[in-house]
């Protein structure tokens, strides 16, 4: 059975930040593991994060603490290090589909405000967690409580002011309910005695953060009010989905052929809530193997593998897929030179 709720948007008019009012329960949002494959612009991007990881422990061992492992595809990339002793990772959803390395030892749990670990580890990593949390402030803070003065916080999150501009979206949802930009993380570490050394922009992806805690209590920062740059942002991206959907709609209308629709994920599910037309779409098509003849939740639409647009002589694909949109169009290509591209 489905469960249905309509997505409200809220902002605060003396900080600007964006929220989802009345957001799901985190058992309904994550009822199964749904983030276990991965494309080049996720491999490339924890290649890079690994790498500063181990820069910064050169030749010295260290233990590394991450929060929400997924599938281990970051944590397989960083043990490559053998000065890595122990790596523990917090995670209620694990999928070993990418190490089984005996270093990595898994808490069956969320990270939480109240959460206390009492072994001293020399990094905390985290990426694309922050923008899920309910409450990243809180989030924060309980990192700060428990990692040790002179540690190393680095963490990756999703360039969130780009990509809702840009109108991807995966942006703001369900499970991204908190317009979590740079200009208010930045305080938030400030607060809580971290010192950014590094913040590196990938793509208009994410962002990589490598940060400090230090001991010397630094000025308390207040927010910065975006209320009107952030509030803009988000009436373009209404208005820029009410035109788009009707020029797909009309795409659609002048298409006779096998016709998909990609994203067994928000990317499908968005534009079906929006309104575009169904009634020609065969299935949807995503490239996680766990998600393959199992329906899109909310949807009437089973997952298939996209071969099967191979060798077909008329085919096309509906695609709106934010930062990988270059990625996929590859691939739909690759396996059908012919397959036109709706998006």
């Amino acid at each position: 059975i489905s469960k249905k709720l309509d997505m409200k948007f809220q902002i605060c008019n003396k900080t600007g930040i964006i929220q989802i009012k009345d957001a799901p329960s985190l058992d309904d949002i994550y009822i199964t593991p749904h983030n276990s494959s991965y494309g080049k612009v996720w491999h490339n991007l924890f290649e890079r994060f690994a790498q500063k990881i181990n820069n910064l422990f050169k030749s010295s061992s260290f233990n590394i603490l991450e929060i929400g492992g997924g599938s281990l595809l970051l944590a397989s990339l960083i043990l490559d290090n053998i000065n890595i002793k122990k790596y523990t990772a917090y995670e209620k959803n694990i999928v070993f589909s990418h190490t089984e390395d005996q270093r990595v030892n898994i808490k069956d749990e969320y990270f939480l405000k109240d959460t206390i670990i009492d072994e001293k580890y020399d990094v905390y990593i985290h990426s694309h967690v922050l923008e899920h949390v309910w409450n990243p402030v809180e989030f924060l803070e309980a990192i700060s409580h428990n990692i040790a003065v002179g540690s190393y916080h680095c963490f990756i999150v999703p360039n969130l002011k780009e990509t809702f501009s840009n109108k991807y979206t995966n942006a703001l949802d369900f499970e991204h309910n908190f317009f979590i930009i740079e200009d208010y993380i930045d305080i938030i570490l400030n607060n809580n005695n971290f010192t950014i050394l590094e913040k590196e922009y990938y793509l208009d992806h994410s962002i990589i953060y490598i940060t400090k805690k230090i001991e010397k209590k630094i000025e308390i920062l207040e927010y910065p009010n975006l209320y009107d740059e952030n509030k803009k942002i988000a009436l373009n991206f209404k208005n820029y989905y009410d035109e788009e959907i009707l020029r797909l709609n009309s795409l659609i209308d002048n298409f006779d052929g096998n016709l998909y629709l990609f994203g067994g994920t928000g990317f499908s599910i968005y534009l079906i809530v929006l309104g575009i037309k169904t009634d020609k779409v065969i299935c949807i098509l995503d490239n996680d193997p766990k998600k393959e003849d199992k329906k899109v939740y909310g949807t009437k639409f089973i997952v298939k593998n996209p071969t099967i647009i191979k060798d077909k002589d008329n085919v096309a694909v509906i695609l709106k897929a934010a930062s990988y949109q270059e990625e996929i169009e590859t691939q739909l290509r690759e396996l059908n030179p012919n397959v036109k591209i709706l998006s």
